[in-house]
């Protein structure tokens, strides 16, 4: 499966002004990236993405997508320190910086992507679709517990793509859904 992703990845231009024909470095396996010592902290809730293998990776597979809804909002890479056991709402709030007592609802990322993983969906472009599906496929497969959290009401709400990592931090991207 990664290499399937590395090579969608591979074969689809990256967004932000890459060119076609453009090298994309391809996914190391979980092997890899569980055996590499990095000398990051997890004392805080946000953990340093320049040193994270796995945000790494998030970076580029996530590098210039948008999320479609009545407004375009990039996807954000974010890492960060994970509770012991199950994710409560309590938590993530703290953990995101969200006030408490904000709603939340968890939905499938299968479900969250579905409208961009289509190659007829919001996107137009089955080439990018490519790409969401190779993003999802990554998430689906190297995180575990991979969940969407919606946090907020009203037009805009955050949504946080997480999954928990091999070594405990919980990892995705985030995006802003503007709903009216």
């Amino acid at each position: 499966m990664n290499e399937l992703a590395a090579a969608i990845s591979a074969q689809v231009p990256a967004g932000g002004g890459a060119k076609a024909g453009t090298e994309v470095k391809p996914l190391a396996s979980k092997a890899e990236r569980e055996t590499t010592e990095t000398n990051e902290t997890t004392s805080t809730s946000a953990v340093n993405t320049a040193t994270d293998p796995t945000a790494q990776q998030l970076r580029n597979l996530t590098q210039g997508l948008q999320f479609v809804s009545e407004s375009d909002a990039p996807l954000e890479v974010v890492s960060l320190a994970a509770p012991a056991g199950a994710v409560t709402d309590a938590e993530l709030l703290e953990l995101t910086g969200q006030p408490a007592g904000t709603k939340v609802e968890t939905v499938d990322l299968m479900h969250f992507l579905r409208n961009h993983t289509a190659d007829d969906g919001v996107l137009g472009d089955p080439a990018l679709s490519n790409r969401y599906k190779a993003l999802q496929m990554f998430m689906k497969q190297e995180l575990d517990e991979t969940k969407v959290y919606r946090v907020g009401t009203g037009p805009q709400v955050q949504a946080y793509a997480l999954g928990r990592t091999s070594d405990g931090k919980l990892a995705g991207f985030k995006t802003v859904l503007t709903e009216t």
